[in-house]
């Protein structure tokens, strides 16, 4: 199975729970914040919806309705089916959370969600039973009913979702040995399966799609035992063929992208190589140059070091959430989340409250409001005004960070 960045980020996520339930809340103060006076980013966390285990992604139909998925704890689960996945809704932007019902048959973990509109969405995970398969569930009423969907054939996890309308959608599955995309033009009934990425490729942290034809996957290719180098792949026919797109030589692993235009999209992940256990590293940042074929190193956030997530509701602002390693023996990892309104040439580190866990999904659904979600907290960004544009582009993608199971 192609799941090494998932051990290394599944460790990252337990040391920072572990952390919590010691009754050691981690402090910030010591942390170099810039930029706190009038119209710096803000950041509020709270507990997720009781019996929610660990939340993985999050994605908003409008600017006031919000849907994170992952697992639920089956010790303390609210869910009447008392099914192993969780999903979480929010009707007030992420004001207050409340649990959905999952269906009985869902799978163990639900790793990416892409809600196309106020009441179609479509979540993808796996089911991790006796025949491990990757399972699809879908609303068409704003969650007050989940359903089971059939998934692509062979599939054995699906990783990414991006839904551009209640019928068009395009996942990221893996059959165990690679990782592919499959369509549906039926909300899920029936898969086209789509182009394999290229050889080697693995870690794949979900996909954005800025475009109906133009989809980015992040992730890395192996070079040895437990360690990889960045990689970034791209599709310009709808996930029918895949190309490598050339970054940086000895990038560290990349863990997710995020795209305004079918040019302009900006890849968060770290330095560290290892992808199957916790090495410490710093951030790392690349921007498309002018093309997809092409991504440069951009200026690394000195409270990010490890990129698990990013959103930019529109071009050249973006938030980018992850790990920040404290400085103690031995290092912790506690919520990294910055903020860009340059596209990546500078970047603010907001003031940010009741956010002791990593965080590992983020989307913005307005231009000054963003929804993270990582472990069992739930956290609410409002951004300065002047990341300004007049609407947000209606892309139907999901920002999924793969490694947290």
């Amino acid at each position: 199975m192609t799941r090494g960045p998932r051990s290394r980020a599944l460790a990252l996520l337990v040391a920072g729970v572990a952390l919590v339930a010691a009754g050691c809340q981690p402090s910030q103060a010591a942390r170099s914040k810039t930029g706190h006076g009038a119209g710096t980013p803000s950041v509020l966390g709270q507990p997720a919806p009781a019996g929610t285990d660990r939340l993985y992604a999050v994605s908003c139909g409008s600017a006031s309705l919000c849907w994170a998925v992952g697992s639920a704890n089956p010790a303390t689960t609210s869910q009447e089916s008392g099914a192993p996945a969780a999903i979480d809704v929010s009707t007030d932007g992420g004001k207050q959370w409340s649990a959905q019902v999952v269906p009985i048959s869902s799978p163990s973990t639900l790793g990416a969600i892409s809600c196309a509109d106020r009441v179609h969405c479509m979540a993808v995970g796996e089911e991790s039973g006796t025949a491990q398969v990757g399972t699809v569930l879908t609303t068409a009423d704003g969650g007050k009913v989940w359903r089971a969907a059939s998934a692509p054939a062979g599939a054995v996890d699906l990783v990414g979702a991006s839904c551009s309308s209640a019928s068009d959608c395009l996942v990221l599955a893996t059959d165990g040995s690679s990782f592919w995309s499959a369509t549906s033009a039926d909300g899920g009934s029936t898969w086209q399966r789509g182009g394999t990425l290229p050889t080697g490729f693995a870690g794949a942290s979900g996909v954005d799609c800025p475009t109906t034809s133009t989809c980015v996957v992040a992730g890395y290719v192996p070079t040895g035992p437990g360690h990889g180098t960045g990689a970034i792949e791209t599709t310009a026919d709808g996930g029918a063929t895949w190309q490598a797109a050339a970054v940086p030589s000895g990038s560290g692993l990349l863990h997710s992208v995020a795209c305004t235009s079918a040019t302009a999209c900006i890849a968060v992940g770290t330095t560290s190589t290892t992808d199957s256990d916790i090495s410490p590293g710093t951030g790392t940042v690349l921007v498309a140059s002018g093309t997809l074929s092409t991504f440069l190193a951009a200026t690394v956030p000195t409270d990010l070091d490890d990129g698990f997530g990013i959103s930019c509701p529109v071009t050249g602002a973006c938030v980018a959430v992850g790990t920040f390693w404290t400085p103690e023996n031995p290092p912790t990892p506690v919520a990294g989340l910055v903020t860009t309104l340059d596209g990546g040439v500078s970047w603010t580190t907001p003031r940010t409250r009741y956010v002791p866990l990593g965080l590992a999904g983020v989307d913005c659904p307005a231009p000054t409001s963003c929804v993270a979600v990582g472990g069992d907290v739930i956290a609410r960004i409002t951004l300065p005004a002047s990341t300004a544009p007049r609407s947000r582009p209606t892309t139907g993608t999901t920002r999924r960070v793969v490694g947290h199971r």
